[in-house]
């Protein structure tokens, strides 16, 4: 029998409560990893700004083009995956200084690009897949113009 001095009421709610106190002790869940295609969609950003230097080289302003599509197709898809909290668009690149060699320097980070690209690929579910094969063919496609 329960003494006097506690009574039912007192009993039901240290019960309901038990779990509220657990509730509110345990710590948040830790922050997803990062979307892995957000590298990509910076190196596509940073890639456009490069290919905007070259003013002189006829196929930079293509190039500067197709990689501005990838920046922005990569883009939504992280936005898709994981909604931004808020709605600033990500943050532009600075222009980068211009090297000693741009076109290869752009040669460069094109192969950057495929290579990065084509790593990822693997882990990634299938429709995202498609998505980052197509860029990293597409920066293939762009680097032997560029040959």
């Amino acid at each position: 029998m329960i003494s006097e001095s506690v009574s039912r009421r007192r009993v039901l709610f240290a019960v309901a409560a038990a779990p509220l106190a657990v509730a509110c002790t345990t710590e948040p869940p830790a922050p997803p990893p990062p979307d892995p295609l957000s590298a990509l969609a910076a190196q596509a950003r940073a890639d456009v700004a490069l290919a905007q230097t070259l003013t002189s080289v006829p196929a930079a302003a293509e190039i500067a083009k197709a990689r501005e599509t990838h920046a922005r197709l990569l883009q939504a898809e992280i936005d898709r995956e994981r909604p931004p909290l808020s709605s600033t668009a990500p943050p532009a690149p600075t222009t980068p200084p211009t090297p000693p060699d741009p076109v290869a320097a752009l040669r460069t980070a094109l192969d950057d690009a495929v290579r990065d690209a084509s790593a990822v690929v693997p882990k990634l579910p299938a429709y995202r897949a498609g998505l980052v094969g197509s860029v990293a063919a597409g920066c293939a496609s762009l680097r032997e113009v560029l040959a």
